[in-house]
């Protein structure tokens, strides 16, 4: 789940939408209280609270045996000594929280219309099933809700729009079907919001601009200009089409977007630029044309840019030159053109680059070499010329090389015997010459080498057996002289010899 960043609640449209859960390794937000057992009990007598009581017991009545042990401490008239119930001063519940407690049972029976003055109610990490009643619309003074991730199906009920002060929703990782009621535009306190994971459909509800990571169609609603505030939006994995509003420019506060895996179209707006907060995008998987935004790093926070898999052309946008902040940049199978050693600078964090499959020329650069993160390096297909760099060898932390398919020439340097992190080395279908350099028989962890389609000349080398790792080595149509060495044989895991 991936960590929030919490809106102002001046603009009364500030919401905070992620949908896509693929991201990079974060914290999540929701059920990060206490758990069950470390929710404070006060020692408040209770006043006039039986309605409360009788709403918990007799929703612990239907619940399976295994829970009703759980909650063995609610027995009483004093809820405010219940495990997972937290009382205000008067006596009155107030919070709900029997998080990750593995509860089996539904909500069929837990009348919410004798609980409306909880604040915040946490079901997260069970197992209820069955659907969400619409008498939980009876929570008026509730702020935060927490149902993810628990069995639960059904529509969502329209009765939410009730909840005038909730300011967080959670109802990811269920079963819940049918349309986004439009009812949910009425949460006008709402700050957090994530249905994801779950199987929505429809179209995304003008009366709340947007949603995502579920089965929607339809496109993206020029309303979406309305929430300004909104820091987070995560549309990824859907089936919306048409193309990108210019209304997307009004998202100055954004910094992390994601549109991918959709089945967007045409040109970015120029407003794009208008995003210079900037620090996660993804473009990749969609049907986009025209130029990449020429202002995507102007404020100098990208970190993640994924554009792959579109038919974008056009160079390389000069603000990427100066993105010292870059970790990820993924533009592959796009007509991007260029010369590859003037479009690109010095990135200290990047570990992760692929530019694949474009028209991209020039010769390789050696600031390359000052990229001392970087794990994969992936140039193929494109019209890359000059020799491979012997600084490439000083990328001690490289794991994949691949510069196949291009017009590379010389000799292939000894000195990549030097990156011994180094798991697949492809410089297939090149113009390459020379022998192959007894160094690469240092590479222990290499699993695949594609040297095809070279002017490699010589004897393959017999250090090439030192290479225990190997499962796949191809070395077909070259100038080798003599035969494969039997040393080979000593990389007992090998599948494929070509």
């Amino acid at each position: 789940m991936a960590s929030s960043f919490l809106l102002s609640t001046q603009s009364p449209f500030a919401v905070f939408l992620f949908f896509s859960l693929f991201m990079v390794g974060t914290t999540s937000i929701h059920g990060a209280g206490a758990s069950a057992s470390s929710i404070p009990v006060f020692a408040i007598n209770a006043t006039e609270n039986k309605d409360e009581v009788e709403a918990l017991l007799n929703w612990k009545s239907t619940l399976d045996n295994r829970s009703q042990a759980l909650l063995s401490s609610w027995q009483g008239n004093n809820p405010c000594r219940f495990t997972g119930v937290a009382c205000d001063y008067h006596g009155a519940i107030a919070h709900v929280n029997l998080s990750s407690l593995s509860l089996g049972g539904t909500l069929d029976c837990l009348d919410f219309s004798r609980l409306t003055g909880v604040v915040s109610f946490d079901l997260s990490n069970n197992l209820i099933h069955g659907s969400i009643p619409s008498s939980i619309g009876n929570l008026s003074k509730l702020n935060y809700l927490d149902l993810c991730p628990n069995k639960l199906f059904g529509n969502i009920p329209a009765s939410i729009g009730m909840l005038g002060s909730l300011h967080s929703l959670y109802l990811c990782e269920n079963q819940l079907s049918g349309p986004i009621p439009s009812a949910i535009g009425r949460l006008t306190s709402l700050i957090e919001l994530d249905l994801s994971e779950n199987t929505l459909t429809g179209s995304i509800p003008p009366s709340i601009g947007n949603l995502t990571r579920n089965q929607f169609t339809g496109s993206i609603p020029r309303s979406i200009g309305n929430l300004t505030n909104l820091s987070t939006l995560f549309l990824e994995q859907n089936a919306l089409s048409g193309s990108i509003p210019s209304e997307i420019g009004s998202l100055a506060n954004l910094t992390q977007l994601s549109l991918a895996d959709n089945k967007f179209f045409g040109s970015l707006p120029s407003e794009f630029n208008m995003l210079t907060r900037l620090t996660i995008l993804h473009l990749f998987n969609n049907e986009l044309e025209g130029e990449l935004p020429e202002d995507v790093c102007l404020g100098g926070s990208l970190r993640y840019f994924t554009a792959g898999n579109n038919h974008f052309t056009g160079p390389i946008p000069t603000s990427l030159k100066n993105c010292s902040t870059l970790i990820r940049l993924r533009l592959q199978r796009n007509q991007l053109t260029g010369n590859i050693a003037e479009a690109f600078g010095i990135y200290p964090y990047l570990y992760f680059i692929d530019l694949s499959s474009n028209h991209l020329n020039g010769e390789l650069s050696w600031k390359w070499e000052h990229c001392r993160n970087l794990t994969s390096l992936i140039i193929s297909n494109n019209n890359i010329s000059g020799e491979i760099p012997a600084i490439f060898g000083r990328m001690r932390q490289l794991q994949l090389l691949n510069l196949s398919s291009n017009n590379l020439r010389g000799e292939i340097p000894r000195e990549l015997g030097s990156l011994s992190m180094l798991l697949e080395l492809d410089l297939s279908n090149n113009s390459i010459l020379g022998n192959v350099p007894t160094e690469i028989g240092l590479l222990s962890h290499m699993t695949h080498l594609n040297l095809a389609s070279n002017n490699v000349s010589g004897l393959i080398p017999v250090q090439l057996g030192s290479c225990k790792s190997l499962l796949s080595l191809n070395l077909s149509r070259n100038k080798f002289q003599r035969s494969i060495p039997p040393e080979i044989g000593n990389t007992k895991v090998l599948e494929f010899l070509i």
